[in-house]
This record gives structure tokens, C-alpha cells and sequence, in this order.
């Protein structure tokens, strides 16, 4: 049996023919808990006392030593249909149970002995890259707010950090796309981390991009000040500098020429038919003009996009789908910064009392509430909620409160050194401060990423609605605080974010982005090598809580171009059933669009070049002969 509890609870059978495989959606709740706390704590025996009081907590039932019986038998049942109890990867031991390692895989156990082999041997890299291939998300996403699951949770958060930060240190010299990556990916776990941040800066200078040096400080200033009430570090302040200074007098510390794992990507800007001219094509925007020559227009150079032209020299379908990324980025940049949502933002500052704002990863959620405090600085407070990894409780609102010119620093300082939360009184007070400085209009109290957001934070966030304040929170999906304290915020309006329109961008940009506000930017402001890992990064996280048949449906649109849901069941050797709802995702997560007579292909022309560079010219033509 496979496991699975980094991310998601999945249980596969490799010895099922049919691929046998459930989720911790198909169990009930509490048998659910118990495998939950087991594979936590794995390899070691738990009494049947201490596995309920895990599991229920005060809630513990009268024969809580019968209701657990009866759920390791749910869980046997399910689990391993017809496999002896003698045989269970759940061990009946010393009066109690434990979850044999030896019987099952369990991702968890291989991760902790990954965690050890990086602890004793800090030289190699490829323990740190197994680390960051097994912990996908952080475990136990189901019941993540749970006593037992929280410490497991910073456990594996804390390793993740660890070997992003050893993989982007390594890399920051000598590959700093990779390193950029890896230390992103930190940041966004734990945006209190200055090593990551300050292996950015390193990164970003490395590829000679000194407004991306200024950006990676610029927001680590912000996550510091903002959440902590402190300043960054007098190494990380002296980095910024000392980057900014090499920058000034030569070129950028790193030129790689091709030959890399992206080779297959080329300068969409060379003409139809032949090479480019000039000079040979590096994976950065040059930094200016060469002598006596006039430079590109910021716009064109901004606009230097990818695509994968080795699959479509030999592909009319994909030639003619990449042929819109290509006008991307030879068409000059137009329009604001700031794309359309014009409808949005005035129901945002004067709809009803409580919105929510949901949308998958780079669908502009933090974009649109910036931009929503910019237009009403005097009236409209941005914060941002803490985080899978929690951050001091009531930073938000301290943020808010600053932003607005009506702090109340005592009063919250007082709240968290007691560990409580707001008081009534104290609540009414923050309320008539907030509506005097809205000057006669309703204050708008908006948190960013607000899925992580406590119980007691959502009983004051209702308490200050029934005071006329609205409120404004954006998370990816409903379903992701469907059983998370937010989920009790019950909301006047929904606002789903789509994909920007034909109304909101030029042609060739849409085409390039999909209207994917994330991959605007993209296609606007970043180098080619660094639009297209924005791209990959964006599908990864889009699509990292889909079955593994989504991912190799984007490859295969990829390679191939618009296809059919029977092509791609044929050409992959997928189900029909996997292939269409895998589509049913992929849609709903902008990825894919659909066509007539069953057709489906990529939507942004950024993310098919960024996987169809996965694909080896040899794999596409195995693919092509499949469907011949």
C-alpha cells in the first residue's frame, strides 16, 4: 500500500490492476482522524487512550475504546479489502495500535528519513531535492487545525524550508532561475525567513535585474514591518546595497548560453522561417544598448517571451497555437498596469457588508484588494492573513489600523500579550475609529490570503461587521475554508475571479497570459526564462491538489496541440472517465479551454511553452504516432 498524508490524505494500491485509489474524503471523519494521528506517529505503538484522546479531545466518548475499534475496523475494511488483520499495515500491538512502515509506504516516514540523511550529510543536494519532491504541500491538509496534526505540520514546514533554502543557496551562483524558484517557494511557506530573500537578491542580481533586487527587499521590509513590527537585518539591508552598487559598474554576474534543460525554447522575436539576427540570444534581457546602437523599447523588452518550437517545426496545430504568443511579444505593451475588474472594485468598496473574494493561485485576488486601497486610501485597509504557518494574530488588523491613521497599538498589544482575544469594549472602540476615519463612507477592512485566519479572529471580523464595517477576504476556493474557522464568516457575496477578457487586454497579450492576471504581469515586466518558470510555477500550484492524470494531460495538450477527450485518453493511455474529470478541473482551474466537438487545449500560450519544454522531440513524435 502507498500512503499519503503530505498534502492531501491518498491511499493507492500499486498491486490494484484497476489503480485502486481513495482519498480521505472517501472515509468518514473520525476513521479518518485515526489514520491521521498513526501515520503521524508512525512506527510507534499508541494505547487506545491516548489514539481517542488524540482523536476526539474534549469530546471524548463514553466507550471511547469501542468507537476506536470500530473505526480501525472501517479503516482495515476500506483500506485493504480482504487482507487478513494479520496482514494489516495497521498493527493490533501491546494493547493498542501503530502504523507498520514496513507493511505500508508511507511518504511521512520517507520524508523524516530524507530530513536525517540531509542532517548527517550536508553536502548532498539530492536528499534536499527529495525532500522538496516528497512534502508537495504540508501534511494533513483535512484536519490541519487539529492538536495532533499542528506540530507535524510545523515539523515538515520547518525541513521544506531547510532544503529550499540549501537548494537556492547552491543554485544562486551558478543557476539563478533555479534559485529564484527554490526561494520563492520559501518565501510563500514562511514569509518571515530573510535567507530566502536575501538568496533572491543574490539571484535576481546574478541575472542583472536590479529592479528585482529592489522588489525581493521591498517585500521582505513589508512582510517584516507589516507582521512583526520590526526591520530587516543589517546583513540583509548591506546585501541590498552592496548588489545594487555591483550593478551599477558592469554586467550581470551570470550569462548562460543555451544548452540548459530549456533549450527547445527560442526568441519568439526572430523572424518566421530563419534565425534571429543580431546578437547570440542569452536567457536575460540585455541591460542596454551596445555602443553607438539604440536599445529596444522598454515594452519590447519586457515583452521577450518564449515558445517551444523544436515539437511545433514539425506540428501545424502547435504553430498555430504558439503563433499568438509570438505576437506578444513583438506587439508593444498596452494599457495600464492594472487590468480591467472595474465592476469588482466598486462592489468591493461599496457593495454589501461582508465579500469573499476566491480564485486559484494567479488569479489577481492580491492585485485587485491592492488596487482597492489605492483608489480608497482613506477608507480601505490591506492586510494579510498568516499563513499555514500562523504569524502574530492580530498583524492584520494592526496593519489595517496604521494604514488608515488610527492605530490602536495599546489595545492589541494588550490582547496578544494575554493571549485573548478583543474584548467587546475594545472592539466598539477599533469600530468608532474606523468609521471616523472613513470621513461619513463605511470603513473596508480587506485581509489578503485570509484562509488561515483563527476562530478568534473571525468573531472579531464579525463583530466589527455588525458595527458597519465591511470586510473583504480573498482565498483560493471554498472549499478550502469549508471546515476552517473563516468558513463561519458567512458571506453577502462571492466574487469568483475569471480570467481577464478581450475587453481588458490587447489581443496578442491575452492570448500570451489566458487572461491569467498573474501571467500578465508576466508577459509585461519579466525576462523570458523568468516568465515562462512564473508560468510553470503557476500550473504547478494550480493543479498540485488534481490526480496525477491532469498533469499529464497539460503535457500532452502541450505537445500536441487541441485535441479531443478520446485523443487524449488514447495518446496517454488515461481512462476516459480520469481524462474527463481531470478536464472538469483543469477548466475550472483556467488551465484548459474548450472547444467545439470536444476539443480542449491550453489557455495561456505562457504555460503550454513552459510544460512543452518538458516534453523531448522523441516523446512528441511517440505521441504523434499513438494517434495516427
Amino acid at each position: 500500500m502507498d500512503v499519503r498524508v503530505l498534502g492531501s490524505i491518498e491511499i493507492i494500491d500499486p498491486a490494484d490492476v484497476g489503480g485502486r485509489r481513495l482519498t480521505g474524503d472517501d472515509l468518514p471523519r473520525r476513521a479518518r482522524q485515526v489514520l491521521g494521528v498513526l501515520a503521524a506517529r508512525h512506527d510507534r505503538v499508541q494505547s487506545k487512550d491516548a489514539l481517542a484522546d488524540a482523536v476526539w479531545g474534549e469530546e471524548l466518548p463514553g466507550n471511547h475504546a469501542a468507537a476506536l475499534e470500530h473505526y480501525v475496523s472501517v479503516l482495515r475494511r476500506a483500506l485493504q479489502p480482504g487482507v487478513p488483520t494479520s496482514r494489516s499495515f495497521i498493527v493490533t500491538r501491546a494493547g493498542g495500535y501503530v502504523f507498520a512502515t514496513d507493511r505500508a509506504r508511507l511518504d511521512l516516514a520517507e520524508l523524516r528519513v530524507a530530513a536525517r540523511a540531509a542532517e548527517d550529510e550536508p553536502g548532498r543536494a539530492d536528499v534536499r531535492e527529495e525532500i522538496v519532491r516528497l512534502a508537495r504541500d504540508l501534511p494533513f491538509t483535512e484536519d490541519e487545525y487539529a492538536d495532533w496534526a499542528l506540530p507535524v505540520r510545523a515539523e515538515v514546514k520547518s525541513v521544506l524550508v531547510g532544503a529550499l533554502l540549501d537548494l537556492a543557496e547552491r543554485a544562486a551562483d551558478g543557476d539563478p532561475a533555479r534559485a529564484l524558484r527554490f526561494a520563492r517557494e520559501a518565501v510563500e511557506l514562511e514569509p518571515f525567513t530573510e535567507g530566502a530573500y536575501r538568496v533572491a537578491m543574490r539571484a535576481a542580481a546574478g541575472q542583472g535585474r536590479k529592479e528585482e533586487v529592489l522588489r525581493w527587499y521591498d517585500m521582505c521590509l513589508r512582510s517584516l514591518t507589516d507582521q512583526l513590527g520590526i526591520a530587516p537585518a543589517a546583513a540583509t539591508t548591506a546585501l541590498r546595497d552592496a548588489l545594487l552598487a555591483s550593478l551599477e559598474g558592469g554586467p550581470p554576474a551570470f550569462d548562460r548560453r543555451r544548452g540548459d534543460r530549456r533549450k527547445a525554447v527560442r526568441d519568439l522575436q526572430a523572424p518566421a522561417g530563419g534565425p534571429a539576427a543580431g546578437p547570440p540570444h542569452t536567457d536575460r534581457a540585455p541591460l542596454g544598448p551596445a555602443p553607438g546602437q539604440a536599445g529596444p523599447s522598454e515594452p519590447a523588452r519586457r515583452a521577450n517571451l518564449a515558445v517551444v518550437r523544436d515539437v511545433a517545426e514539425s506540428m501545424a496545430t502547435v504553430t498555430e497555437l504558439n503563433r499568438p504568443v509570438a505576437a506578444a511579444a513583438a506587439a508593444p505593451e498596452e494599457g495600464p498596469a492594472f487590468a480591467g475588474r472595474s465592476a469588482e472594485l466598486q462592489v468591493l468598496a461599496d457593495g454589501p457588508g461582508v465579500v469573499h473574494v476566491a480564485g486559484p493561485a494567479g488569479a489577481g485576488k492580491s492585485a485587485l484588494l491592492q488596487r482597492l486601497r489605492e483608489l480608497y486610501p482613506e477608507r480601505v485597509g490591506l492586510g494579510r492573513g498568516p499563513g499555514p504557518g500562523g504569524a502574530l494574530r492580530l498583524g492584520w488588523l494592526r496593519t489595517v489600523l496604521h494604514q488608515l491613521g488610527v492605530p490602536a497599538d495599546d489595545v492589541l498589544d494588550s490582547a496578544m500579550a494575554a493571549r485573548r482575544h478583543l474584548l467587546p469594549g475594545e472592539l466598539d472602540g477599533i469600530a468608532e475609529r474606523l468609521r471616523e476615519g472613513g470621513r461619513g463612507r463605511p470603513a473596508v477592512v480587506a485581509i489578503d490570503d485570509a484562509e488561515h485566519l483563527d476562530a478568534d479572529s473571525v468573531a472579531e471580523l464579525r463583530w466589527l461587521r455588525e458595527r458597519e464595517v465591511r470586510v473583504v477576504v480573498s482565498y483560493r476556493y471554498p472549499s478550502a475554508i469549508a471546515e476552517r474557522p473563516l468558513g463561519a464568516l458567512d458571506a453577502d457575496l462571492v466574487l469568483r475571479l475569471a480570467p481577464l477578457s478581450a475587453g481588458d487586454l490587447p489581443g496578442p497579450l491575452l492570448e500570451a497570459s489566458g487572461g491569467i492576471p498573474a501571467l500578465v504581469t508576466a508577459a509585461r515586466e519579466l525576462s523570458e526564462e523568468l516568465a515562462l518558470e512564473v508560468a510553470m510555477h503557476l500550473a504547478r500550484q494550480r493543479t498540485r491538489w488534481m490526480p496525477p492524470a491532469a498533469w499529464e494531460i497539460l503535457r500532452l495538450t502541450a505537445a500536441l496541440g487541441s485535441l479531443r477527450v478520446e485523443q487524449v485518453a488514447a495518446a496517454g493511455g488515461l481512462e476516459l472517465d480520469d481524462v474527463l474529470g481531470a478536464v472538469d478541473q483543469l477548466v475550472h482551474a483556467h488551465l484548459l479551454v474548450e472547444g467545439p466537438g470536444g476539443h480542449v487545449r491550453h489557455r495561456s500560450g505562457l504555460v503550454r511553452a513552459a510544460v512543452a519544454a518538458q516534453v523531448s522531440a522523441a516523446r512528441g513524435q511517440h505521441l504523434r504516432a499513438r494517434l495516427a
